[in-house]
């Protein structure tokens, strides 16, 4: 009788073992199942999704031609990308310390505008908005294959203090200044026309309300 009891009691604890097996094995194999499957929608970045401008602009021909014979930094492109689930978001930027003349300010903004634009054509860019002046700064919108990008050109700085230790003061005319320009974009898996919504994100991504 004791016998049977015990025995009872072994096929009792061998099921409920059997049942907590397999629970774990389900459990786990539905945890691994969801991963693969989130993976397998989840965009990438590489290579091919960046567009030929991102991948080619520089704004330091333009700077060189009125940056004066002092020392000067160029910090640039920063480049960055991260994985999505309907886009890759992409970004990169440039920064520039150097010394020009004060009454160069204007032309040098006029300069990097028409460059940007002549830059944006040479790679088969749609642009789809341009805006700004050569005080407030120039943005632009554009379409580049299966790419939508924005930029943003900041109005120039004179920072201060400034990045350079000097014995003595600049020449009478010369300045300080910063240029400060922002890339970025956004690659789709299927080329289709932009809508309000991606710009949207874009311009929150350009201005950092939208994190990647």
């Amino acid at each position: 009788m004791k016998f049977g009891r015990k025995s009872h009691r072994l096929i009792l604890i061998g099921l409920v073992l059997t049942v907590l097996t397999v629970v774990v094995v389900v459990t786990v194999s539905a945890g691994a199942l969801l991963v693969a499957w989130e993976r397998s929608r989840t965009l990438y970045p590489t290579p091919e999704t960046d567009s030929t401008f991102l991948k080619s602009y520089t704004p330091l021909p333009v700077i060189e031609r009125f940056r004066c014979c002092e020392s000067s930094s160029f910090l640039g492109p920063h480049m960055s990308g991260a994985a999505g689930k309907e886009f890759v978001p992409h970004g990169g930027g440039f920064d520039a310390f150097f010394v020009m003349r004060s009454d160069k300010w204007t032309p040098l903004m006029a300069a990097l505008d028409d460059d940007m634009y002549q830059q944006l054509g040479l790679n088969g860019a749609q642009i789809l908005s341009r805006s700004g002046d050569t005080h407030s700064g120039f943005r632009y919108n554009y379409k580049l294959g299966k790419s939508i990008g924005s930029l943003t050109i900041a109005p120039l700085e004179v920072p201060s203090p400034s990045p350079v230790h000097r014995k003595c003061s600049l020449p009478n005319g010369e300045v300080d200044v910063r240029v400060h320009i922002e890339e970025r974009e956004m690659w789709f898996p299927m080329e289709a026309l932009p809508n309000p919504d991606q710009l949207a994100q874009l311009h929150a991504i350009s201005t950092g309300t939208l994190t990647y």
